[in-house]
């Protein structure tokens, strides 16, 4: 009689405290859950980060297109494609998003230099409160790498341009996604 109360008991634990019960689903099966695994769909075997996200991907050189149309550093040859990306008329970076940043703060961290946080929105809704918008995403940004990774925010330009730089057609679900978006300038000064 007792082993299958405790044989109940357990089974009712294995339940109640089942990964799948807490949403702690592995998809790719690297050890970070679902729900915190901002790199979904890592290959097998590949050592990941907190995130989820392939450790050797943040220690690449990142280079940024300068606000004179230039590559930096100089010793880059092209500049590396990195955009916040936003949900729809939202200023909250996702945790999807947070690799980016991640990458943003090892490039500052390297590089003694002023950076232009640039806003973008899609094409839906008025041109001022796109306007408002995009300088809203610009600023969030800037607020994590000033409050949560402790840089200065002298080092911060912050622009809003609304849509006038779409890099995606504005007819359709993927280019409006594309087109919300904070980009990374790298400042000259003249």
């Amino acid at each position: 009689m007792m082993n299958k109360c405790w044989l109940t008991l357990l089974c009712f634990i294995g339940l109640v405290l089942s990964p799948v019960a807490f949403g702690w689903n592995d998809s790719d099966k690297d050890g970070v859950p679902d729900i915190k695994d901002a790199c979904p769909h890592t290959a097998m075997g590949v050592l990941v980060d907190a995130s989820g996200c392939d450790k050797s991907r943040l220690f690449k050189p990142i280079c940024l297109i300068t606000s004179d149309d230039k590559v930096y550093p100089e010793t880059c040859i092209q500049a590396t494609e990195l955009a916040l990306n936003f949900e729809f008329a939202k200023t909250e970076v996702l945790y999807s998003q947070w690799q980016v940043l991640a990458q943003i703060k090892q490039f500052l961290q390297l590089n003694d230099v002023k950076l232009c946080l640039i806003g973008h929105t899609d094409s839906v809704g008025s041109v001022e409160a796109n306007l408002l918008l995009s300088e809203a995403r610009a600023k969030t940004v800037m607020g994590i790498l000033v409050d949560d990774y402790g840089f200065d925010p002298e080092r911060f330009i912050v622009r809003g341009v609304g849509t006038r730089s779409p890099i995606g057609t504005n007819n359709t679900p993927v280019g409006r996604a594309l087109n919300r978006r904070v980009n990374f300038v790298v400042e000259v000064s003249h």
